[in-house]
C-alpha cells in the first residue's frame, strides 16, 4: 500500500498553511475572550476566535482527501497494511507520546503538583489515551483514529466496490449518529476527541480524493492567457459559486450570532443542537471557500509568492502545532492589565506574532541541526533536513506522502 507516485497538489499545502494560522489565532486569542468584560473589544476577540474554528476540520478534510488520493487505488495486502501502521506509529504515534510526556512534566511544575511517580504515571496514562496532556493535542488522537479506521474504508469502497459518493451520507449518517447518541445516552466528557464528530469532512475528503481524475484537474489548471472555457467558468460553475458564497456568508453570520450570544450571556441560549450545526456547516463551507481561494493563488504569477509562503507554512504546521502552546505557556508568565487596554492588545498581538515566529525559528533550528528531532516533532520536511540548504527548499521539494503524516 505504498503511496503511488500522483501530480503535485500545492493547494492543499496552502491550506494547511493557512489553517495552522487559524489553530494559533484560536489559542491568542483565548485568554482574551476569557478574561476581559463584556464590551466591543471583547466581541472583536470572540469574532476572532470563532471565525478561526475552521481549522481543525480543514485538516482533518486534508487528511481524508490525502490518504484516499495517495492510496484509493493500491492493494490493501498484509505486508502493505503493516507498514501503513509502522509508518504511521514512528511518524505520528511517538511523537505524540514524547511532546505529550512534555507536556505533561511543565503542567505538573506549573500547578505545583506532588511529584509522586504513580500518581503521575496513571494521570499521564489517561492523558495520553484521550490527548488531554495539553489542550491541544486531542487532535493528535483524531488522527490516529481516522488512522485505524482508514484500511476499513479503503476496503469498504475498494473490494465492497461501494460507490465513492456514497461516502457523503456515510459521513454523515455516522457523525450525527454520534452527535445524538451522545446526547441522549452517553454523555461524553470529551466529544471532541473522537473522529466521529468531524466524520462528514473528513469522508468528504475522502471522496474528493477517490474521485481526484474528476476533480483533480481543476486544481491549478488556468494559467494567466487560457481561456474560462478550460477554467471551467461557465454559467452554471458561476452560479454555484454564487449559491455557495451566500450560503458561506449565511452560516458565517449565524455561526458568530450564536457563539457571541453564548459568550456573552444573552439569555435565552439557542438549544445545543444548533451549536453543532452552525459549527458544522459553517467549518465545512468554510473549508470549501478556502480551498478556491487557495486554488486561485496558485493560478496567477502575481499571486503565486503568497501561495508559496502558505506551502511553506503548511510544510512546518505539524510541528508548529506542537510546540507553539509552549510558547504561548512561556510569553504569559507576565500578563498586563486588562485595565491598560493598549498595552493589553498589544500583548495579544505579540503572543499570537511569538507562537508563529518562535516556533518557526525553533522547528528551524530543530529540523536542520538535530538529528534525532523527529522523536518529538515527527517527519522533518522535505528542504528542511540537515543535508539540504535552506535556500534551496521549494514546496514542489516534498511529497504528498510526507505532508499527510503530519495531518
Amino acid at each position: 500500500m505504498a503511496a503511488r507516485a500522483r501530480g503535485r497538489l500545492p493547494e492543499l499545502d496552502s491550506l494547511r498553511g493557512i489553517a495552522i494560522l487559524g489553530v494559533l489565532m484560536v489559542h491568542a486569542t483565548s485568554v482574551a475572550v476569557g478574561a476581559l468584560p463584556n464590551s466591543t473589544a471583547r466581541t472583536v476577540y470572540i469574532a476572532l476566535n470563532t471565525l478561526s474554528l475552521f481549522c481543525v476540520p480543514a485538516f482533518i478534510f486534508l487528511s481524508g482527501f490525502v490518504l484516499f488520493y495517495q492510496y484509493y487505488d493500491k492493494s490493501l495486502t498484509p505486508r502493505a497494511l503493516g507498514d501503513f501502521y509502522l509508518k504511521r506509529f514512528k511518524q505520528l504515534a511517538i511523537p505524540y507520546v514524547f511532546i505529550s510526556l512534555g507536556y505533561e512534566l511543565y503542567m505538573n511544575d506549573l500547578n505545583h503538583r506532588a511529584w509522586e511517580p504513580t500518581a503521575l504515571l496513571q494521570q499521564f496514562g489517561k492523558h495520553l489515551l484521550y490527548g488531554k496532556a495539553y489542550t491541544h493535542l486531542y487532535y493528535v488522537i483524531i488522527t490516529l483514529q481516522l488512522y485505524v479506521l482508514f484500511p476499513l474504508l479503503l476496503l469498504l469502497f475498494r473490494k465492497l466496490r461501494v460507490s465513492a459518493w456514497l461516502a457523503l451520507p456515510i459521513g454523515c449518517v455516522i457523525q450525527w449518529s454520534f452527535y445524538l447518541m451522545n446526547r441522549e445516552y452517553w454523555h461524553l466528557a470529551s466529544k471532541g476527541s473522537w473522529s466521529f464528530t468531524y466524520f462528514f469532512i473528513f469522508m468528504l475528503g475522502a471522496y474528493l480524493g477517490m474521485k481526484s481524475t474528476t476533480y483533480v484537474h481543476g486544481f491549478g489548471s488556468k494559467r494567466e492567457g487560457e481561456s474560462d472555457k478550460r477554467d471551467g467558468t461557465s454559467a452554471w460553475r458561476k452560479a454555484a459559486a454564487a449559491v455557495v458564497g451566500l450560503m458561506w456568508a449565511a452560516s458565517t453570520i449565524g455561526f458568530l450570532w450564536l457563539y457571541i450570544d453564548l459568550r456573552t450571556g444573552k439569555d435565552p441560549v439557542p438549544e445545543g443542537y444548533w451549536f453543532e450545526i452552525g459549527y458544522q456547516l459553517y467549518t465545512l463551507l468554510t473549508t470549501m471557500v478556502l480551498l478556491s481561494v487557495c486554488i486561485a493563488l496558485n493560478r496567477y504569477r502575481v499571486s503565486r509568492v503568497i501561495a508559496k509562503g502558505f506551502q511553506q507554512l503548511g510544510a512546518l504546521s505539524f510541528g508548529i502545532y506542537l510546540i507553539h502552546p509552549f510558547v504561548l505557556l512561556l510569553y504569559r508568565r507576565n500578563v498586563p492589565s486588562p485595565d491598560l487596554p493598549l498595552a493589553y492588545h498589544l500583548w495579544i498581538a505579540g503572543g499570537y506574532t511569538a507562537a508563529l515566529s518562535v516556533s518557526i525559528v525553533v522547528l528551524l533550528i530543530m529540523y536542520r541541526y538535530v538529528r534525532w528531532s523527529w522523536i518529538l516533532l515527527g517527519p522533518t520536511p522535505a528542504g528542511y533536513g540537515p543535508s539540504l540548504s535552506r535556500a534551496s527548499y521549494t514546496p514542489q521539494a516534498s511529497t504528498s506522502a510526507e505532508k499527510e503524516v503530519q495531518r
